[in-house]
């Protein structure tokens, strides 16, 4: 949708949906008094009941939707897609300085332009993933463009750091729960929108972490899942992947199945290949060091403590 609208999607999306759900989906448009201009792939071009153009994407929605009885996806479709604040809509902000208190940090792949207004970007993984600033509501969020910062007379990295805090701020101090108690596994699930976002304040909710850094999931918006590095956690490698893997299909909001190694705010790719019982990783040259550490290597060239 536009840069003053919610979140319903990125990208195109599948080119084909069950007719039922694009049934939905003309239903709650039209229940909105929205007309649809052209639906085509995973997009449907419309104009809602103030006559602004929206371009809605359908592959969020539908992840959504496919987890509830289907006799209830009109109305879920029409509830989510009205759920933008009328302040949001009429009275979208142009200043930063006005709304820093509502910034917040949001991960993902880079979005580009909503209503030829580019979004702000940061990479942390060429080319995939990075952030992006956005402005928080109540039930929904409007993306920080690059006009808007350079018209606060400051660079974006200053914006980003106060999002980090407004993020540290309301985030509980207990945010993690152990599901792995041997390797310390753990996972965040705030439940607020979020939680991916929280792997940028892992020196501060996980200190004990930070000389070695972390390998960490963020298969969707909602999800972070965190393995501390220690000769246990190495064995914890495989299922950590087959989480993110798993759970980056049926996301509502993906972002990656991939695995990264997180230290001292740097990002860096952490490919793992399962095959079979097996598994390959290939760390980064800097991982080197940390793992003969961790695990160092023994005369017969296996790994001490390491189980695979």
């Amino acid at each position: 949708m536009s840069a003053n609208r919610g979140d319903p999607g990125q990208g195109s999306g599948p080119a084909r949906y069950p007719g039922t759900f694009l049934l939905a989906v003309r239903e709650a448009l039209s229940s909105m008094g929205w007309e649809i201009r052209r639906l085509s792939g995973g997009t449907v071009q419309c104009v809602d009941a103030q006559g602004r153009e929206q371009t809605i994407g359908l592959e969020n929605i539908y992840r959504r939707a496919r987890r509830e009885d289907r006799s209830t996806w009109p109305e879920l479709i029409a509830g989510f897609l009205g759920s933008v604040p009328s302040e949001q809509l009429d009275n979208p902000p142009t200043d930063l300085a006005t709304v820093a208190d509502r910034l917040l940090v949001r991960l993902g792949p880079p979005i580009g332009k909503r209503n030829e207004l580019q979004i702000w970007f940061q990479p942390l993984v060429e080319p995939n993933l990075g952030v992006c600033l956005v402005i928080d509501y109540p039930q929904s969020m409007s993306y920080v463009t690059e006009q808007m910062v350079t018209d606060s007379g400051q660079g974006g990295k200053v914006w980003l750091d106060r999002a980090v805090e407004n993020l540290a701020a309301q985030t509980p101090a207990e945010c993690f729960q152990t599901i792995h108690a041997d390797s310390g596994m753990r996972y965040c699930a705030v439940g607020d929108a979020y939680d991916s976002s929280r792997a940028l304040l892992l020196d501060r909710l996980l200190p004990e972490t930070a000389a070695d850094g972390c390998l960490v999931a963020i298969p969707g918006r909602d999800e972070l899942l965190v393995l501390p590095l220690t000769a246990a956690g190495l064995t914890q490698i495989p299922a950590l992947k087959g989480i993110a893997e798993k759970s980056y299909k049926s996301a509502p909001y993906s972002i990656s199945e991939d695995i990264f190694w997180v230290r001292d705010g740097q990002w860096f790719p952490f490919p793992v290949e399962i095959k079979g019982e097996n598994f390959t990783v290939t760390p980064p040259p800097d991982f080197l060091e940390v793992l003969q550490r961790i695990a160092p290597m023994e005369d017969d060239g296996k790994r001490e403590d390491a189980e695979e």
